[in-house]
């Protein structure tokens, strides 16, 4: 009950000594894929939460108006998109996310929320994909949000 497990130490270690080495170029990398998504975003007229502020460089989270963020992060996932509405400690809760409501961003505004995150794998392609499917469904919601009013 008092040992150690050495190699398990020893293991951790190592792969925070791999994990520190990569982190600058890692930042780089994905801050480029965040600004080709942020600019389609806003082409989209989406608005970024926080797009003025210092911020993880793999996250973007974004809202357009009118758009409930539930049914597009359905929309995503079955075209093959693994996002989130809300913030990711928070995604069993349906309400809109409560650091939003704290920053002053409006209700309706704040349910239209979706998180998107880039892994190690994540590449210009990922990106340029992920906006054309979200063009393609984005249409489809307008619509439906407009016979709605």
């Amino acid at each position: 009950s008092g040992t150690e497990n050495v190699m398990a130490i020893v293991g951790f270690g190592k792969a925070c000594e791999l994990a520190a080495a990569g982190i600058e170029e890692r930042a780089r990398r994905h801050g480029a894929l965040r600004e080709r998504l942020e600019a389609g975003l806003v082409q989209m007229g989406a608005q970024i939460f926080s797009a003025a502020a210092p911020r993880l460089p793999n996250t973007s989270f974004f809202a357009l108006a009118g758009i409930d963020g539930e049914t597009l992060v359905g929309k995503l996932d079955r075209a093959g998109f693994a996002v989130a509405s809300g913030s990711a400690c928070s995604s069993a809760n349906p309400e809109p996310s409560h650091t939003l409501m704290a920053m002053g961003v409006e209700a309706g505004l704040a349910r239209s929320a979706v998180r998107v995150s880039f892994g190690a794998g994540s590449t210009r392609r990922h990106v340029d994909d992920f906006l054309t499917a979200l063009g393609e469904n984005l249409a489809g919601l307008r619509t439906l949000a407009a016979m709605a009013v």
